[in-house]
Order: structure tokens, then C-alpha cells, then sequence
């Protein structure tokens, strides 16, 4: 059984702001553009679906 890709993405963790998914058009890499600060980012190791939403959302629990 395949795992779903998450529609939901948790907030830049830099700025707290809205974060879109992009798949790039080089290898069809997802990456993630916060809307507010610009930061953008792209896993390596975990460069497409479900994974990269998967360590987008991953926060460490002691620094929430």
C-alpha cells in the first residue's frame, strides 16, 4: 500500500510564514518556498514525494 502525500505543510520554521511545494523542472525535485522570508529548501536524500513533505513537516519537539 503506497503512502499518501500530505496536503498540508507546516509554517517556514525561520519566519512562521506560508510555505508553498514547488516540484522543480531539474529531475522533478520538490522544494519549499516560504512566501514571507524567501527561504527555500529541498531535502537531500528525500528529494520527491512522500518524503520531502514528510521532512518538511518533521520538527524537533523540544524546540516547539
Amino acid at each position: 500500500m503506497k503512502s499518501k502525500v500530505q496536503n498540508v505543510l507546516r509554517e517556514c520554521p525561520f519566519c512562521g510564514g506560508v510555505t508553498k511545494r514547488i516540484i522543480s523542472s531539474y529531475k522533478q525535485t520538490v522544494m519549499f518556498v516560504c512566501e514571507k522570508c524567501g527561504a527555500d529548501v529541498c531535502f537531500y536524500g528525500a528529494e520527491h514525494e512522500p518524503k520531502a513533505t514528510q521532512a518538511w513537516n518533521r520538527r524537533n519537539k523540544k524546540l516547539q
